[in-house]
């Protein structure tokens, strides 16, 4: 499977059961809970409405439902949500979403150290036993195990049995067999499985994507992104200030609605127009600083001319921002 296959089957397929925000959800609901026995539910209330941001469409003090109502857009809304999306995608499907074709090796390898790095220290930081007990969501948690394993492949650094399992499809009592007794066929050292003997296991399991992230990465061809557009034309713009524009394909398609109810659309028309019949019209972009491609919503439409949006496509396929048109609002 390749980079833009890859991509495309990314994003169809995150959900619920592999989002590691739904893990922020709960410890930003209990965090409110807490602050709330510090400053009292009126000044609780105003904090978390901020903090959920645009998912606050009732009021401060209805905060908990909109933030449960919202649960599959939450993460766009926090710069760490944006980091565990585009480490969702390198620890499942071994590539990296925000890769430039002029970007070297060495610059990918060092964003995705500090992704990793930084998830790592909000994981340790972050009360999970204690706020969310044995029963918590563990998205977060297994997406950062996922996330070091592939690292550790990738170096040639010994695994744990646990990611390997996840990685090969089959139960820990499976891999308890492989580790063990007449069934076994890895060496442990200190506990962890060498990577050559990991990746030749993995070699003919389809659950596995070998990690391609060194070189495969999103291409532009350098053209100019042509519309039917003669006129002006009113595109979303989110809370950020970032409009919908040409320049947002991945995978070839754009990516338009609602978290959970998203589709994939071919042509940039094609997709604005599905926009204007959403209720809540929403689509996927880069995410500033080191993010993945997170969801973001409109709260207002603004006018554009054809020029305008081949420039910011140019400006978002050449991985820089020089200074452009101004949008506004």
């Amino acid at each position: 499977m390749d980079y833009y296959e890859r991509v495309r089957e990314f994003t169809e397929l995150f959900d619920y059961g592999n989002d590691p925000s739904v893990t922020l959800v709960a410890l930003v609901r209990r965090a409110g809970d807490f602050l709330e026995k510090i400053v009292g539910p009126k000044a609780a209330n105003e904090g978390m409405a901020r903090i959920i941001g645009s998912l606050s469409a009732n009021g401060p003090s209805a905060w908990r439902d909109d933030l449960e109502n919202g649960e599959s857009s939450a993460y766009s809304e926090w710069a760490i949500g944006e980091q565990l999306h585009f480490l969702s995608a390198y620890a499942r499907y071994g590539i990296d979403l925000t890769a430039r074709e002029h970007e070297s090796a060495a610059d990918i390898t060092n964003r995705l150290r500090a992704v990793i790095e930084a998830v790592e220290v909000l994981v340790d930081l972050c009360p999970l036993e204690q706020w969310l007990g044995e029963d918590r969501p563990r998205q977060l948690e297994e997406t950062l195990l996922l996330a070091k394993n592939r690292w550790a492949l990738d170096h040639g650094l010994p695994v744990e049995p646990e990611a390997l399992a996840i990685f090969g499809g089959v139960t820990m009592g499976s891999m308890r067999n492989l580790l063990s007794g007449k069934t076994q066929i890895f060496t442990k050292i200190e506990g962890k499985i060498a990577a050559n003997e990991a990746l030749n296991w993995l070699a003919d399991k389809r659950s596995f994507f070998p990690s391609i992230w060194e070189s495969a990465r999103r291409e532009w061809d350098g053209e100019v992104h042509d519309l039917d557009y003669a006129q002006p034309v009113f595109v979303p713009q989110s809370r950020d200030g970032s409009v919908f524009h040409p320049g947002l394909k991945r995978g070839g398609a754009y990516t338009v609605g609602e978290k959970g109810n998203e589709r994939q659309v071919d042509n940039f028309e094609e997709a604005l127009s599905k926009l204007q019949e959403m209720r809540h019209p929403s689509w996927r972009r880069p995410g500033r600083g080191k993010g993945g491609w997170g969801i973001v919503s409109a709260i207002h439409w603004v006018r554009m001319t054809p020029a305008e949006l081949d420039h910011l496509a140019r400006v978002e396929m050449e991985g820089f921002d020089p200074a452009g048109p101004k949008i506004e609002s």
